[in-house]
């Protein structure tokens, strides 16, 4: 039985949802003519993941490209529930896994609990989680940093990019969500 809160907040989900699925628009008019394998989006409460998934699911249905890319939740490792919830076999204790979520540098990263539309978003698309070390995500920062593109350490959906696209070969697409210079005042 649905609380009142829970059917709030499955009311702002789906309203801030509609407004990521103009991302799937964009990235598909940008590499117009080329095939998006996997999008790689850092991942919370999978607000953006699951509205870029319902923006392909829409070109897809309308015929405008030939099939949706392969959706990847990138989390920082100590709160990384879809990882978690990934390796376990059952979609219903999948919705049910549960993480002890540490401090992380990637500090608007991390949940204790996979959230239903996010799954539904890995699952529809044939994706998958990858938790990635604060260690790995700061070096990844600063790489980012000396290419002249400063994020905050969410930047974990690049290093995951990276490593993707390192071993598919194919057209893979990082989405990274807010600047790092919060970071660096104060």
């Amino acid at each position: 039985m649905a609380t009142s809160r829970s059917l709030h907040c499955l009311r702002c989900a789906r309203h801030a949802n509609e407004g990521y699925n103009s991302v799937a628009y964009e990235l598909a008019r940008d590499v117009a003519g080329r095939r998006i394998d996997t999008v790689v989006a850092p991942t919370s409460r999978a607000d953006l993941l699951a509205g870029i998934g319902r923006g392909f699911r829409e070109l897809a249905a309308a015929g405008l490209i030939a099939r949706e890319p392969r959706l990847v939740a990138a989390e920082a490792a100590a709160a990384a529930p879809f990882t978690a919830a990934l390796r376990r076999p059952d979609r219903a204790v999948q919705e049910r896994t549960r993480v002890a979520a540490k401090p992380t540098v990637a500090f608007s990263l991390g949940e204790e609990r996979p959230c239903r539309q996010g799954l539904d978003a890995l699952w529809r698309s044939g994706g998958t989680a990858v938790a990635v070390d604060d260690e790995a995500i700061l070096a990844e920062q600063r790489r980012l940093a000396a290419e002249g593109l400063l994020l905050e350490p969410s930047a974990v959906g690049v290093a995951v990019a990276r490593a993707e696209a390192r071993t598919s070969g194919a057209l893979v697409v990082a989405i990274d969500t807010a600047t790092g210079l919060k970071g660096l005042v104060g």
